[in-house]
């Protein structure tokens, strides 16, 4: 078994961390530029369009389009989607600015939980942890610390779906924040520094993969919330970040779980194809969805889907049950990821990650 990485030093530089590297270069080349802006089309396509919303879609394969997991999961796969769109029928009917602000918040709560889920995997490869600092507080920590900078500095230009989602008080001055800063990375670097004294007095290998995907926790929420004030930065960190870790996990899940259940590996070549093959899907999907959204709900990007202004749904009730429907895909997606990657109720997890 690999001690220091989630799936190998390769797989997890390349497209756990190697992403991630290269939104923050993205940050300080290009912030500037579009700080006061809207997203660029381009930009909104592939980042948002092409790792947000279809990362959402990837689920499917996990679930939907398994039989083994149709069954193993059988009461939340047929829950979920009746209750996510019971929640947004409700909700958006009543009000859909009440609606956007508790599924920002939802959001929210999925996106610290991946990262927190990942995490656990690591931990599952190496038994290495600090003592006063441990693994899973620096994980809150690194994602709640620039979260409650977001809500009570209060000037931040950007929002997670529209405008004023997440409650703001602005009532921490830009010192208070500096010194804050300082405690913050203080913790991060007194935390590696016991893993590595650990390590070191049980003659353990220091968990080098478990180390970066706290770092890049915290480099990413920091960055993309306190150090940058853009869409432009917010967006690309936060949806980099989670989108292209959770399908890369899904995919290898799905081919490893191959392997174990015809006791033999598959061709590179194979693979290949067939993750080629579930990304399309998820980019075809995605596509279609959004442009769902553009043409009933939001008519804002006419430059790409086309001006519909005949379709645009302004009735009251009709756009609360085109609401409930588009949201289908995204909220039964964060149902689902709380219970699909327990190892207890899935052997498979157990048995993948630890080959």
């Amino acid at each position: 078994m690999n001690k220091q990485w989630l799936f190998s030093k390769k797989l997890d530089l390349l497209f756990l961390y190697l992403p991630i590297f290269i939104t923050w270069g993205l940050c300080f080349l290009f912030d500037s530029t579009f700080a006061d802006m809207k997203i660029p089309l381009l930009v909104w396509v592939f980042f948002v369009l092409g790792v947000d919303v279809s990362h959402v879609w990837s689920t499917i394969f996990r679930t939907y389009l398994s039989k083994e997991e149709r069954v193993n999961y059988s009461s939340v796969i047929k829950l979920a989607p009746m209750i996510a769109f019971l929640f947004t029928l409700i909700f958006s009917w009543y009000s859909e600015n009440l609606f956007w602000r508790v599924l920002a918040y939802f959001a929210l709560y999925h996106f610290i939980k991946q990262q927190y889920g990942f995490l656990k995997l690591y931990k599952i490869k190496s038994p290495v942890k600090g003592k006063v600092f441990k693994d899973e507080a620096m994980i809150y920590l690194g994602t709640l610390y620039p979260v409650f900078i977001w809500h009570f500095l209060g000037d931040r230009k950007f929002n997670w779906f529209n405008t004023d989602d997440f409650i703001t008080f602005p009532i921490l001055s830009t010192g208070i924040v500096d010194i804050l800063n300082i405690i913050y990375f203080s913790i991060l670097m007194t935390w590696i520094v016991e893993l590595l004294l650990s390590s070191q007095k049980n003659n353990r290998s220091f968990p080098i993969g478990k180390v970066l995907w706290v770092v890049s926790t915290f480099g990413t929420w920091w960055l993309g919330i306190v150090y940058f004030n853009s869409d432009f930065s917010f967006t690309i960190t936060n949806v980099v970040a989670h989108g292209i870790p959770y399908m890369f996990l899904v995919f290898y899940y799905v081919e490893e779980k191959k392997v174990i259940r015809n006791n033999h590996s598959q061709s590179i070549m194979k693979v290949v194809f067939s993750v080629l093959w579930m990304l399309l899907i998820c980019l075809f999907l995605g596509s279609s969805e959004e442009m769902l959204w553009d043409i009933f709900i939001n008519n804002e990007r006419v430059d790409l889907f086309g001006n519909w202004p005949e379709l645009y749904v302004d009735h009251q009730f009709l756009r609360a049950l085109i609401i409930a429907f588009l949201s289908l895909p995204q909220i039964t997606h964060y149902i689902l990821d709380g219970f699909i990657w327990k190892g207890k109720d899935n052997p498979y997890i157990k048995n993948i990650f630890t080959r």
